[in-house]
């Protein structure tokens, strides 16, 4: 017959079994879930850089064009003669105030600059350059270039680059709207390209962590090494780059492995220039953390359970009580469902069977627990899953998906009532769009109603794809959708948004029926407005105003001025 193990022994094997596999399991998930964060981190830091590189720079190239803009609408380029000495003060102020500016200067109607700084192109025509035939239109940001007329004006860059800039131009007219002429300026590339490596730099001083600026064609603009090798045929950026966002782990052209994030510049000037910031950091550096996490985890572990069979071998050795004692733990397990210390006399036969009932009566009572707990989660969980459908059926419609006209009206109070409030930050203002299907029921009656069921989700879909997340697009009724636009900036923001539906509308073909076109109405919200209805009604009489007028249209309508 088998000896049986005594009491030390088989805790010893088993407790400390079980210490080490709970040990490797925990300790290989937290390790897991630790460098996954890590790595996280790592990601969210070049996305950062990416980032913050992106807004600056946006914001920047903003505030530069405000001030051409405001420049141009000053009393002596609007008022006096554009060749005076005070318009050239003017202009040196400026230039003075913002090193960034290479070039100022002020021309006639024709393109002769008539000011400038420096005295650079004075007399000279710039009738063909693109910034001064934008510029008599309207407020305008050029792309990079190289220097033309100013190649030879001023001195070289270091290393033979050339000199290469940014262009801003506003019109100048006077109190009747007549073009008196332009404002124009050249911003130095370096200043853009030191704006980028200077967030780089601020947030990661050691992280290795480098900037690119790429256009919206995907050329490399900066640094000029990549730009060159590029120029020159070879392959630089990944080619991921042509099939969407740069993130993750990515092979650049040199051959290494970069953990890579993107940002697109959202400058919202005049003429949105599509560059995007691509910072990179090289995987063997922003991994460098997450080697380093590992080891030290190996040697956590190690020394985690070195203790915990130091601790399993002494528990062991202490676990020594009489029979009468386990009888007892044995009761209090049944009858106040704990687990007391087991006892320190020296092991037998009945501690061994008594032991077993009391683990086999505590498990029953975990067992139990976890029974209960899992049936509260699981009809919490059925409750929930009701509710949610509920809610789903009571705000959306069933054709599109989109919310129904409850819930836009719902949102329509809220938005208003908020605004009664507080008031409008910044000038903020709130817009609706109504939209209707141009020859809908022609639709209906040719192709049948499930072809105008489906058109009227794919256009769903549409808008889906093209509003903002903030905003809340409704099906309004039959072929009727609405959309409500918070927080615009004027109504601008209104009328280019419904521009943008209604092109993306006439560029989608839907299904054998082709080319569908729709027709919108816009309106904005006033504080005079008592509730929702008069921005509605003012969006449907646009609405009409858009059909009446050919249809495939948008229109804005204002509110009428209070009497």
């Amino acid at each position: 017959m088998r000896q049986r193990l005594s009491l030390r022994s088989q805790l010893s094997l088993v407790l400390g079994g079980l210490a080490l596999a709970i040990l490797a399991g925990v300790g290989g998930y937290l390790g897991t879930l630790a460098t996954n964060e890590l790595f996280t981190a790592q990601q969210a830091l070049v996305r950062g850089v990416a980032q913050s590189a992106a807004e600056l720079l946006a914001s920047q190239l903003r505030d530069r064009e405000r001030e051409i803009e405001l420049l141009s609408a000053t009393p002596p380029l609007v008022q006096g003669a554009l060749d005076a000495a005070q318009v050239r003060e003017s202009l040196d102020r400026r230039a003075a105030l913002h090193n960034e500016f290479a070039w100022l200067g002020v021309t006639d109607p024709e393109g002769t600059v008539l000011q400038s700084t420096g005295g650079m192109l004075l007399g000279r025509s710039v009738a063909q350059r693109e910034w001064f035939i934008r510029g008599r239109e309207r407020v305008y940001v050029g792309d990079l270039h190289e220097a033309k007329l100013l190649a030879t004006l001023m001195p070289a860059q270091p290393g033979g680059e050339p000199n290469r800039f940014i262009d801003f131009a506003a019109p100048i007219r006077d109190a009747d709207g007549r073009l008196r002429g332009v404002v124009g300026a050249h911003a130095h590339w370096r200043w853009v390209t030191g704006l980028v490596e200077g967030v780089a730099r601020r947030q990661s001083p050691e992280g290795g962590i480098d900037a690119l600026i790429v256009d919206q064609q995907g050329r490399v603009l900066y640094p000029e090494g990549l730009k060159s090798a590029q120029a020159e045929g070879q392959a630089v950026l990944p080619a991921v780059l042509a099939n969407g966002r740069l993130e993750g782990a990515l092979r650049f052209g040199d051959g290494r492995d970069y953990l890579t994030s993107e940002a697109p510049l959202q400058a919202r000037t005049q003429v949105e220039l599509g560059w995007r910031i691509v910072a990179r950091q090289p995987m063997e550096l922003a991994l460098r953390p997450v080697r380093e996490l590992r080891r030290e985890l190996v040697l956590l572990g190690i020394f985690v359970a070195a203790a915990l069979v130091l601790a399993v071998l002494v528990l062991a050795r202490r676990v020594s009580r009489p029979v009468e004692e386990l009888a007892r733990i044995a009761r209090r397990v049944e009858t106040e469902r704990v687990v007391p210390a087991f006892p320190t006399q020296p092991a037998s036969l009945e501690l061994a069977h008594l032991s077993d009932a009391m683990r086999s009566m505590a498990q029953s009572l975990l067992d139990k627990e976890q029974a209960l707990e899992a049936q509260v989660q699981e009809r919490t969980a059925a409750l929930q899953a009701a509710n949610a459908a509920l809610e789903h059926l009571a705000t959306r419609d069933p054709l599109t998906g989109l919310h129904n006209r409850r819930s836009l009206d719902t949102r329509l109070d809220e938005a208003l009532a908020l605004d009664r409030r507080y008031g409008r930050p910044h000038g903020r203002v709130h817009g609706l769009l109504l939209i209707d299907v141009d020859h809908f029921k022609h639709i209906n009656d040719t192709h049948g109603h499930p072809a105008g069921d489906a058109v009227l989700r794919q256009l769903a879909g549409l808008l889906i794809s093209t509003v903002r997340a903030s905003d809340v697009a409704a099906r309004f009724g039959g072929e009727e959708f609405a959309v409500l636009l918070p927080e615009l900036s004027g109504p601008l923001d209104a009328v280019m948004t419904a521009e943008k539906i209604r092109q993306a509308v006439q560029a989608t073909r839907f299904g054998d029926i082709g080319p569908v076109t729709v027709s919108i109405g816009v309106s904005l919200a006033t504080p005079e407005d008592a509730g929702p209805q008069p921005l509605v009604d003012r969006a449907d009489a646009a609405l009409y105003e858009a059909k009446r007028g050919g249809r495939n249209a948008v229109v804005l309508k204002a509110a009428e001025p209070a009497a």
